[in-house]
């Protein structure tokens, strides 16, 4: 689902995204998830990093057995068929952010018990507006929204509340991009799915998403900001060996066609 929520729709002239993605067999769909999360890895290291435990099956090196297969194809056609690319598909970020489709995922697969357990209430979309209306609104009393400005949750779940913060500002005129956010969790999954949101809905390359409790530990978005580095840093190291090898292996290309001449 996560993976599904960064996939954008061609134009509307263009093939059925929906109808290609459903043609696809067992180890095709898999490779599909595979190269979903390698593309936005490039792009996002740090989010992606953050993601990690809802795509670590795609990366421990092993073939994908029939179960797991038939569990991900009968995932992607609920989901596609349900219309997720509707609601997440579009060019436009202001139409993604309409929903938190990952908060929804959550509260249905996790029970009550289990919500209890962890502390987790997600915030109804319709409050979380609300919520974020009534805080711009005092702030514009006292001053306008400011360009870097920094807007934090420190129990974010998956970022409900930022998501209306959002597209309020879309609304004002401002582009969420040229502003700070951040938030914290506790909850893995929460967090994965905070940080995949923050790629869906535009938030911007100045996002800091923290797995951690803010109460036990203040410096939670620091930390998380120190691992974002040290993401961005690997990512860097691992593209700058690839080009080192793209170059021996067009060099050898080359030497290769001079003896044969």
């Amino acid at each position: 689902m996560a993976a599904l929520t960064l996939v954008r729709q061609k134009d509307s002239g263009g093939p059925d995204l929906k109808a290609q993605i459903l043609t696809l067999e067992g180890d095709e769909l898999v490779e599909l998830y595979r190269q979903i999360w390698a593309k936005h890895w490039v792009h996002r290291p740090d989010l992606i990093e953050r993601a990690r435990i809802l795509h670590e099956w795609l990366n421990n090196g092993r073939k994908a057995d029939e179960h797991r297969v038939y569990a991900v194809r009968a995932v992607t056609q609920a989901a596609l068929k349900g219309g997720i690319l509707d609601l997440t598909g579009h060019s436009d970020p202001y139409e993604r952010t309409h929903t938190d489709t990952l908060s929804h995922v959550m509260m249905l697969l996790r029970s009550n018990s289990a919500q209890q357990g962890l502390g987790e209430y997600h915030t109804p979309p319709s409050v979380a507006d609300a919520m974020a209306e009534a805080t711009v609104a005092v702030s514009m009393k006292a001053k306008k929204p400011e360009v870097g400005q920094h807007i934090h949750d420190p129990a974010g779940g998956s970022g409900g509340l930022l998501r209306a913060a959002a597209q309020r500002l879309r609304r004002l005129g401002f582009d969420p991009a040229d502003f700070q956010w951040s938030m914290v969790d506790v909850d893995q999954i929460a967090a994965a799915c905070g940080a995949v949101n923050m790629i869906v809905w535009g938030m911007g390359m100045r996002v800091t998403v923290a797995c951690d409790d803010a109460l036990s530990n203040p410096r939670a978005i620091e930390d998380a900001q120190a691992q974002a580095r040290a993401a961005i840093a690997h990512r860097d190291e691992m593209l700058g060996k690839a080009r080192v090898l793209a170059g021996i292996r067009a060099t050898q290309q080359l030497l290769n066609k001079a003896v044969a001449a």
